[in-house]
């Protein structure tokens, strides 16, 4: 079979993500974007802009101009308005302009700038741009909102349907590459901002511990094995009083002492003690703790310090790559399959077919999408950069709007029901938040019922809130499993339950979201008969 242009297509896109894919810095991904328009599409400029529905601005962070990359700060960020320019009403309608006739569409509507070649800026006529005759602008969507606006600009020839179709599809890998950059960045500056916290954290417990004495625990055992010294700072670390401690054998305060004390190197004459790091059980908690011993003429003094946060920071770092890596790794292997049949020459695919594989890259590129977006919003939850606006909010409305949408993408083996009260109060809460949670909860009802059953959801009020519920017969989780799973990265053990994998994140962020909306969430569950959880929000009484 010869290559067609669809057969070119995907082999763009899929050189395309592969590009975009290997850079976790947002200028770069930028720079490869622009790369690759200038391979396919030709243009005199691009504009990159984010918009931020919070402050309601369009702001560019990426400007190409006539040969000259330039700093996007140079353009003043515009206020987005319904009845506004190009940008406005891309915003607004969520769907791409292709413009052959620019000067036109632009007379008198407003005040533009020219970026002259050495970067400095000049107004221009509300004739609009002097030079620029085509342009294409496409949204950069994400979970069908809009979040930034790209523009291309022609000062020669027009563009046409396919430009527009395959700058969509380009804008589409650029703005799911910029939002995994950005996690990333996210990412590790929660990472560097945990461990600035915990170092500020330990140098102030040491300051105060030297205050009384010295900062590391210490103690000494005489040649009998008799502890005879445990300052505060031993108590502060493993909770032992110097009345349980001193006078006491070190192998019965200290679980497994001999063969902890076997890995420390004990410094004699003079010489530099070296450290080594042990996990230590105290009272069912284990402590990681660095130990250094010298020998004295009274015994080995011991002196450590408790690792214990750093060990937990590691931890979850390594909990966050694994896990992250590991639910990528499915559809990507999804897309790049697909993508990889649909280029072989030898086969001749029927339309049906090529739908298929297509279809499977849309779906599996979606679900990359959705997985990058549930650990960016974790990241911006933990460190309080998340929005919440309060407002009335119609609870019935907006869970028959989360229902109907999953009721239309379920195989015949659900079924959902929806029971809305009569005259339900309104609901003081962020609606798209609201909307959020329901959907992650509706999504949780799905994929613990691997067998199919009824899902069901009801909206009623109570004395002092509006309470939603969410039901289903699936799997259940075990009593011991139920506050755990609405931690950060937790998952069932899917040999238990046959769910299949996920983040981790879902209960977390529904967590957290109701949280920030003053309200609850519970569950009530029995393994093998399903689960049922309970999202309370404040009641507007009378309103």
């Amino acid at each position: 079979m010869t290559r067609d242009r669809s057969a070119d297509r995907v082999e763009l896109l899929l050189e395309a993500a592969r590009h975009l894919g290997e850079t976790l810095e947002p200028a770069r991904v930028y720079d490869r974007f622009h790369e690759l328009l200038t391979d396919w599409i030709h243009h005199d400029g691009v504009v990159v802009s984010d918009y931020d529905e919070g402050d309601r601005m369009i702001r560019c962070v990426y400007v190409w101009v006539e040969g000259n990359l330039l700093d996007p700060s140079i353009l003043p960020p515009v206020r987005y308005n319904p009845d506004g320019g190009m940008q406005s009403r891309v915003i607004t309608t969520g769907e791409p302009l292709l413009l052959n006739d620019v000067r036109e569409q632009v007379k008198g509507s407003g005040t533009y700038y020219d970026v002259e070649r050495d970067g400095s800026m000049r107004k221009v006529p509300d004739t609009g741009p002097p030079e620029t005759q085509a342009a294409i602008m496409l949204p950069v969507k994400h979970e069908g909102r809009v979040v930034g606006v790209v523009q291309l600009m022609s000062d020669r020839e027009p563009y046409t349907t396919e430009h527009l179709e395959l700058a969509e599809a380009l804008v589409t890998l650029m703005g799911a590459a910029v939002r995994n950059a950005r996690l990333h960045e996210a990412a590790e500056s929660e990472i560097e901002a945990r461990v600035r916290a915990e170092a500020v954290a330990a140098e102030r417990e040491q300051a105060a511990s030297v205050l009384e004495a010295v900062g590391e625990g210490i103690f000494l055992v005489d040649r009998e094995g008799i502890v005879r010294l445990w300052n505060r700072a031993a108590v502060v670390v493993t909770g032992r009083s110097v009345d349980e401690v001193v006078g006491r054998p070190i192998a019965d305060v200290i679980a497994g002492w001999s063969g902890i004390e076997g890995q420390i190197q004990v410094a004699e004459g003079g010489a530099a003690p070296a450290s080594v790091a042990v996990p230590v059980e105290m009272d069912g908690r284990e402590l990681w703790l660095s130990f250094v011993a010298v020998r004295s003429v009274d015994g080995i003094v011991y002196a450590f310090r408790d690792l214990t946060s750093e060990r937990g920071l590691e931890e979850a770092k390594s909990n966050f790559i694994a896990t992250v890596s590991h639910e990528l790794r499915t559809p990507m292997a999804g897309i790049y399959g697909a993508a990889q049949t649909l280029l072989r020459d030898d086969v001749d695919f029927t339309p049906e077919e090529r739908s298929t594989l297509l279809g499977i890259v849309a779906t599996q590129a979606v679900r990359l999408s959705q997985i990058t977006e549930e650990v960016l919003l974790a990241s911006r939850i933990d460190t309080d950069q998340l929005p919440v606006g309060i407002e009335l909010v119609d609870a019935g409305a907006v869970t028959r709007q989360a229902v109907e949408a999953l009721r239309s993408q379920l195989p015949p083996r659900f079924t959902v029901d929806l029971n809305v009260a009569p005259a339900v109060e309104p609901a003081f809460a962020d609606r798209n938040r609201l909307q959020q949670v329901l959907v992650n909860l509706l999504d949780n009802a799905v994929k613990y019922s691997p067998e199919g059953g009824r899902i069901g959801a009801s909206v009623e009020s109570t004395s002092d809130a509006v309470r939603i519920s969410v039901a289903d017969e699936g799997l259940g989780i075990p009593a011991a499993e139920q506050q755990r799973v609405f931690e950060k990265f937790y998952r069932l053990d899917t040999d238990v339950s046959r769910a299949g994998g996920g983040t981790g994140l879902g209960l977390y962020i529904t967590r957290e979201l109701v949280r920030r909306m003053g309200g609850t969430v519970s569950l009530e569950s029995e393994p093998g008969v399903g689960s049922t959880f309970t999202v309370e929000l404040p009641r507007a009484a009378g309103a």
